[in-house]
């Protein structure tokens, strides 16, 4: 045996147990988590803090109320520490910090007593991030935050459901979506808007801003016509529910260009059926839609005219005479068809 294992061996004999030694001497005392305690730690952290800030230290303020809320996160002060760090990285433009600060202020301090103004400054950080008021690429290149204004008004919404600002959020949502071509969300924020918020003094412009996003979706007489369905219903929607309202023309002329889109589409169908397939019960059916969706547009006074064309092929038309040569020899023909495929 060795000279080192020999003391190693001996010292098992002569140390205390392992249980009685405080094998992590180094470690911090633990944080006492009592709220009492830790208000009173914080409170001349606090004092200072506010007396920076009162001394226009901003940076000394931020940095004595981070540590407030970092130190002491069960203080009567950290939610305060958090709405004052929120305001000055608000007037400063540091939107991201400041929305994230009041967001948690929410989240983790949902008594505080001044909520209505915490969502207000997120909605506003949400427009500012929409204007591109501070925001900068690449540090040179003004550039407006759409996507992130869109998650922040999101959240707004989702913090202040009842509230007056969450139908302006959904507009501001749908407006921004239109702006960058995603009509689909645009539509999907509108929708949320009429249906959650019907009351809501921005629920007719967001009706007449459906019908017309679905008109802008419209290709032709040629294509589908869903889009072309779907502008119609909203632009009637908005005429009946908003009769007084000051955008009527506007309307009225958005939903009569739309019946005639599907007009024309009826008759384009109508023509099919009358010239290519010589079937002018269906194209009769078809003329006579478009007559009914706009009577006074050209292709109702087109549709009319293939219906004219229709009665007279009616009235000029005589029923095949049975005992004719060409009537028995089709029947007869009929009849050993039958008969070799019954046989």
């Amino acid at each position: 045996m060795t000279r080192f294992s020999l003391i190693l061996f001996s010292l098992l004999f002569v140390l205390p147990p392992v249980h009685a030694i405080n094998l992590f001497w180094w470690r911090e005392a633990p944080i006492d988590i009592s709220p009492t305690i830790q208000t009173e730690q914080a409170r001349p952290v606090y004092q200072k803090a506010v007396a920076a800030e009162r001394d226009g230290r901003m940076r000394r303020a931020l940095r004595m109320y981070k540590e407030i809320y970092e130190e002491y996160p069960a203080s009567s002060f950290t939610a305060q520490a958090l709405f004052n760090s929120a305001v000055i990285r608000y007037d400063r433009k540091d939107w991201k910090k400041s929305f994230a600060a009041f967001q948690s202020i929410l989240i983790y301090h949902p008594d505080f007593p001044q909520f209505n103004e915490i969502v207000e400054y997120q909605f506003k950080i949400a427009l500012a991030q929409a204007d591109g008021d501070g925001v900068r690429f690449m540090f040179v290149i003004p550039s407006r935050a759409y996507n992130r204004a869109v998650e922040y008004f999101e959240i707004v919404i989702r913090n202040a459901p009842y509230s007056d600002l969450a139908p302006l959020a959904l507009m501001n949502v749908a407006l921004i979506r239109q702006y960058q071509n995603e009509i689909a969300v645009a539509i999907d924020a509108l929708d949320r808007l009429i249906n959650s918020y019907p009351s809501s003094l921005l629920a007719d412009d967001a009706y007449l801003s459906l019908a017309e996003t679905f008109a802008e979706l419209v290709q032709g007489p040629m294509y589908d016509q869903g889009a072309t369905r779907e502008a119609i219903s909203y632009f009637e929607d908005f005429l009946i529910l908003f009769s007084t309202n000051e955008e009527l023309e506007r309307a009225e002329k958005g939903l009569a260009d739309m019946e005639d889109v599907y007009a024309r589409s009826k008759l384009v169908i109508g023509q099919y059926y009358f010239k290519y397939r010589r079937w002018y019960q269906a194209a009769e059916i078809f003329f006579n839609e478009a007559i009914t969706t706009a009577p006074d547009s050209e292709s109702a006074f087109t549709a009319r005219g293939y219906i004219e064309q229709i009665e007279a092929i009616r009235a000029n038309w005589t029923p095949p005479d049975p005992t004719s040569p060409d009537q028995q020899k089709q029947k007869s023909f009929v009849s050993r068809l039958f008969k070799r495929f019954v046989s």
